[in-house]
């Protein structure tokens, strides 16, 4: 599945709009609980957003979500390192597309990507609390390890719900745009 890079640019009201409606999507679906901690699809979304309609769109709606999503549960020293790792994650994305510029036609490629970003999600989440924590490097590590089960069950997540992601947002999108 490809995914070609939006080439036209919204009106300014239509923009905010977009954004609005994607960061509550973003927001239900982070405070909505699912069985199984850590599955959500808000991080293949960031990136469906990223790939689509650039870096600028994907940034924004990572602060946009993590600062409504947190006025429900809550803001606390975990809300910096959630941001960073989500740019983090962005920031990686766009550098592999840069330098694999075939992960934006293989959906497998793209799959893979969302499954290792759950994991990165992960380690920059818990080395952002160690910093804020003032964790030593032993501390960082059994905190990171201690979070690696629910890391895997983000990244797994991630992997079940990329296909479906990709198909509504490219069709939303589209309609957007030809709106």
């Amino acid at each position: 599945m490809k995914l070609p890079a939006s080439t036209k640019k919204p009106s300014p009201v239509r923009a905010v709009a977009l954004l609005g409606l994607l960061t509550a999507l973003c927001t239900v679906l982070r405070i909505v609980k699912v069985p199984i901690p850590n599955v959500q699809p808000v991080t293949d979304i960031l990136m469906v957003v990223t790939l689509l309609l650039g870096m600028r769109w994907g940034l924004s709606l990572t602060v946009s979500t993590l600062v409504v999503s947190n006025l429900v549960l809550g803001f606390g020293l975990w809300t910096l390192p959630q941001i960073a790792a989500y740019m983090v994650c962005l920031l990686v994305l766009q550098m592999v597309v840069l330098v694999l510029p075939m992960v934006r036609r293989v959906l497998w490629l793209q799959m893979g990507l969302a499954g290792l970003l759950g994991y990165l999600y992960g380690f920059v989440v818990s080395l952002g609390m160690a910093i804020i924590g003032s964790l030593n490097g032993l501390g960082f590590w059994a905190y990171y390890i201690s979070g690696l089960l629910f890391d895997t069950y983000h990244a797994l997540g991630n992997l079940v719900f990329y296909p479906i992601v990709l198909l509504v947002l490219q069709q939303g999108l589209q309609r957007f745009n030809h709106g």
